[in-house]
């Protein structure tokens, strides 16, 4: 029995795929033959031919199929193992939801009532998997977020992006990062020599235009023997330094996410620009840690799963305790023994309980203390800032725009 002729039901993997589709959802209503539909339906291009055990099941799937929600959701979960679970669980969590309407107010078959019993299918069906355009948005998002973090940064934009689009605030929360996106690689290079986070110079071999930065050995092969720097100048073997990011150095950056930094700068939400900030740091350098605060300290971010979880999920306080945030910093580098970190404090400066001899300890254990500040406030005792004013930001939009 099963609606997909191109599914083999008694599979092994087939079956150890659906009850795990059947865990996760945690439904009571369905078996493990709705679970293979639910999974394989977006997992293949399904193949429809077979019986089901529950025909309410057979109308509820088939009027998904033919809808505009299956056509956006199958375009991210196509041989995609954790997209087509996550599009699965909440195709059998909108099944049982509709099971309960039908228990309420009974099984009407045909006429009006079967109508408006198919209209509370799909609106189910919009509750559970939110809206086709969305998803689609943010799978793109996503999908674009992992491509500038790099590999590994990434898992799954698909299933992300079905977690994410059946909550309208965790939708309109994550197009902060878009705004984010737009502005990090500008942003990045607004900042590129201004304090010189975590960077350092390499050697390296260059040709002749590149020579404001040679070496000294290079600038005594122009003076003792210009054949030989002549030769090595037209093969590009001069040695000259170049700066990069900080290689087994690293930054520590604490982002604050308290409720004034969903505020404006110069017409953009605070958050965003801070994440843009966060983005950016990620993009150039490989030993990154990165944790949000407001009135407390949260996990470090690894991923871009991680990133959509904190800025979505947890709710903006009213507080901000840049002290209990900095404190967290040291702890953890001195525990995980980070050594010649930078530690960048990203805030907007709403504080007034800062304790300077926090800043002062983490300069004990960090190579240096960097508040970046968004807006015109000024900085704590014992630390450097950079500020980001709004002229920044309207260049690093227009930057944005051409790129």
């Amino acid at each position: 029995m099963g609606l997909l002729l191109n599914v083999d039901y008694g599979d092994a993997l087939v079956r150890a795929r659906a009850l795990r589709v059947l865990r996760a959802s945690g439904v009571r209503a369905v078996g493990v033959e709705e679970a293979v539909d639910a999974y394989y339906v977006h997992y293949r291009s399904p193949i429809f031919g077979g019986r089901a055990s529950s025909p309410v099941w057979e109308r509820f799937l088939m009027t998904y199929v033919k809808s505009h929600y299956y056509g956006a959701i199958s375009a991210v979960s196509k041989l995609n193992h954790k997209a087509s679970l996550e599009a699965a669980v909440r195709l059998l969590r909108a099944f049982e939801s509709y099971l309960r309407y039908l228990d309420s107010y009974g099984r009407a078959l045909f006429g009006r009532g079967a109508r408006e019993a198919w209209a509370v299918a799909m609106k189910q069906i919009r509750r559970h998997l939110g809206d086709p355009a969305d998803v689609l948005e943010l799978y793109r998002l996503f999908k674009r977020l992992g491509e500038v973090l790099g590999r590994g940064r990434s898992d799954s934009p698909g299933a992300l992006a079905l977690s994410v689009a059946s909550d309208p605030r965790r939708v309109r929360l994550s197009r902060i990062l878009a705004k984010a996106l737009s502005l990090s690689s500008r942003l990045g290079a607004l900042l590129d020599g201004v304090w010189g986070l975590g960077e350092e110079e390499e050697r390296a071999y260059g040709s002749l235009h590149r020579l404001r930065r040679a070496a000294l050995y290079a600038k005594a092969l122009a003076l003792g023997a210009p054949p030989l720097f002549l030769h090595k100048a037209a093969s590009a073997e001069l040695p000259v330094y170049r700066r990069v990011g900080g290689g087994d150095r690293g930054v520590y950056l604490l982002v604050d996410k308290s409720g004034s930094m969903y505020g404006a700068l110069g017409g953009v939400e605070k958050i965003a620009v801070a994440a843009a900030y966060a983005i950016a740091v990620l993009r150039r350098f490989k030993n990154v840690v990165i944790r949000f605060f407001d009135a407390e300290v949260y996990d470090p971010v690894s991923d871009v799963e991680r990133l959509v979880e904190v800025l979505t999920r947890v709710a903006a306080s009213g507080g901000t305790d840049i002290t209990q945030a900095v404190e967290a910093a040291v702890e953890d580098a001195e525990s995980r023994e980070l050594r010649g970190y930078v530690l960048a404090v990203v805030t907007d400066g709403e504080d007034d309980r800062l304790n300077p001899l926090a800043v002062r300890e983490a300069r004990a254990v960090f190579r240096d203390v960097v508040f970046v500040l968004l807006g015109a406030q000024k900085p704590p005792p014992h630390a450097r800032a950079v500020w980001i004013s709004p002229n920044d930001l309207r260049l690093a939009g227009a930057a944005s725009a051409v790129i």
